[in-house]
């Protein structure tokens, strides 16, 4: 694992000083195809984000909304540590993530995924760089997805602090509540490392992590949203992959490994569709997810 990571230490030490990404990276595409997958790779990436992996038995069965980014990582990973994007990696964490499912997809099909730098722009927390992703099986979009990447300003308080954006669920009747607590284990940062190939070493160094400014290693980001989308799909959709069609949330703190979450959300309708808006709160009462979104038919 520790070979993976060697381009990422390359690239954090050779950015060290930048302070802005170039935006003429904008426009920049990886395209790749990937497929078709074992059933043994499902089954261990269920197990990496603790689902139930009984829900992808059979030859039929399609795989778990976010399998896919196991493949995705490796074309992140070469568009983060470009050397022409000049992104400081020291000062990145993963902002948004959504994610938008128009059609399951058999493990035993090929899937062509294309990845491109979509913008960069500044907000109040820093640079954020947009990255869209979308997935064809024989032509037909099949996936889209946007991912924000947020390089950390050094000056957004005087005391060198981030300003997090205030956010809360408005009001809701008590029937339309949902709730469900999501445990996460020790070591989990480093079993999902290993299925996901996502080995920033934030996620499996405690050195680099407290050199990033946090307490631990922490666990992924996608993880701990695909953990949430599949207790959402088990606790609202009747465990019905078929069922799902998007999901979306800022991540707003890192979530410890061995952590118990919880999601607290309200039931929705919109666009002929049912929906969740949900935040999740860690144990210490920290939202580590706000403006959540949860689609499903």
């Amino acid at each position: 694992m520790f070979m993976n990571y060697i381009p990422t230490i390359r690239s954090m030490v050779h950015n060290i000083n930048s302070k802005a990404m170039n935006r003429n990276m904008i426009g920049y595409t990886i395209k790749k195809d990937y497929g078709p997958f074992g059933l043994n790779e499902i089954h261990e990436y269920a197990d990496a984000t603790r689902d139930d992996f009984m829900k992808y038995t059979g030859a039929e069965s399609p795989a778990p909304p976010f399998f896919f980014s196991k493949e995705l990582y490796p074309l992140f990973k070469g568009i983060i540590t470009h050397k022409d994007l000049k992104l400081n990696l020291l000062r990145m964490v993963h902002g948004q993530q959504s994610l938008k499912s128009y059609a399951a997809v058999p493990h035993d099909e090929i899937i062509s995924i294309e990845v491109i730098i979509a913008d960069i722009t500044d907000t109040p927390a820093g640079e954020l760089l947009l990255v869209k992703t979308n997935g064809t099986v024989k032509g037909k979009l099949i996936l889209e997805a946007e991912t924000g990447f947020v390089v950390r300003h050094h000056e957004n308080t005087k005391d060198g602090k981030a300003k997090r954006e205030k956010y809360a669920l408005p009001e809701f009747a008590q029937e339309d509540e949902v709730k469900f607590l999501i445990k996460t284990e020790k070591g989990q940062e480093l079993k999902y490392a290993e299925v996901s190939n996502d080995t920033n070493p934030i996620h499996i160094s405690t050195l680099f992590a407290r050199a990033a400014g946090l307490p631990g290693r922490i666990l992924h980001g996608v993880c701990v949203m695909a953990m949430c989308t599949n207790s959402l799909i088990d606790g609202v959709a009747g465990k019905d992959i078929l069922r799902f069609r998007e999901v979306s949330g800022r991540f707003s703190y890192p979530v410890m490994p061995g952590d118990t979450l919880t999601l607290i959300g309200y039931r929705t309708e919109r666009d002929g569709m049912h929906g969740i808006n949900f935040n999740v709160y860690a144990g210490n009462g920290k939202t580590v997810i706000n403006k959540g979104v949860f689609s499903y038919n």
